[in-house]
């Protein structure tokens, strides 16, 4: 084990509200080294950022532009490892930890680590508006399937034994892709019994329709598009391995247009990326949105 034992976060930001100063905050007073990659803010809404990160413990990162999730994620995790960091926790900027979050995730990773070949762990997500908790995709080892990267713990082996986060991807299914891969080379997903994360997804709103309850995200249109195109890349990256992602995924590719029609505004726009998504997905091109008028 190393000796070394710093802690670090890495924090993505993408035209950051002013309130979110407090989440950060509450993560640097948990962590050695907080770590802030920005993708493309404007100058009024870096301001508050720079000014933060004359605390030594503090590094921002000026992307310039919007380079997606997952570069982000990999120049945040790649200033960790120059640190010298053992442990590395990846949040949203919308998220908030609890008192102890950090070292409480670090504690119950050492004891699954007793038994277990683990190099991720997650907490217990609560939605702060409704108090719900998010269930969790259970896998057959009584870990966790697939995660969301908000609240992630990895240990930095992590990194070094399954690669950085795919950055083809751009943003969406970049966390299911890296609990996939983790599961894949054998290694254990863990879940926290103590540390709750503050965590809201996307802005669902439900609707009652022949007596069922819909409930639907209300995504912006360009993440439909991503969201269709990298489940299709992941259906044929992990479907053989993983066949249990194909049912559910088929599945979402049916009712997901039908509810953005019924349900949301601006819902053809959004049903026209999510078909072009699919279509992008299944020829294998990647990368940012390539945007057409």
């Amino acid at each position: 084990m190393a000796t070394n034992e710093r802690v670090s976060a890495v924090v993505v930001t993408f035209h950051p509200r002013p309130e979110y100063s407090a989440n950060l905050e509450k993560i640097r007073a948990q962590v050695d080294l907080l770590i802030v990659v920005d993708n493309g803010s404007s100058e009024e809404e870096l301001a508050q950022l720079r000014l933060a990160s004359v605390d030594p413990g503090f590094k921002l990162i000026e992307n310039g532009d919007n380079l997606g999730i997952a570069t982000a994620l990999n120049r945040g995790i790649r200033e960790a490892q120059k640190a010298g960091c053992r442990w590395v926790a990846l949040f949203d900027q919308d998220s908030a930890v609890t008192n102890g979050f950090v070292a409480t995730m670090i504690a119950e990773f050492e004891e699954y680590s007793k038994e277990r070949k683990i190099l991720q762990i997650i907490p217990r997500y609560v939605d702060p508006e409704t108090g719900l908790e998010r269930t969790v995709s259970a896998y057959g080892d009584g870990g966790v399937f697939l995660t969301i990267t908000s609240g992630s713990l990895f240990s930095m082996e992590a990194f070094e034994k399954c690669g950085l986060f795919q950055e083809n991807l751009f943003i969406y299914c970049v966390d299911d892709d890296y609990s996939l891969r983790i599961r894949k080379n054998g290694y254990f997903i863990g879940v926290s019994k103590n540390a709750i994360l503050l965590h809201q997804s996307g802005h669902p709103t439900s609707r009652k329709l022949l007596g069922m309850t819909l409930t639907t995200k209300n995504y912006r249109p360009e993440v439909r598009y991503y969201y269709a195109r990298n489940k299709v890349w992941i259906l044929r990256f992990y479907g053989k391995t993983f066949p249990r992602l194909i049912v559910p995924t088929l599945r979402e590719f049916v009712t997901i247009p039908v509810k953005i029609a019924l349900m949301e505004e601006a819902s053809w726009q959004k049903i026209k990326l999510f078909v072009r998504g699919l279509a992008d997905g299944v020829i294998g091109r990647m990368g940012k949105l390539r945007q057409v008028n």
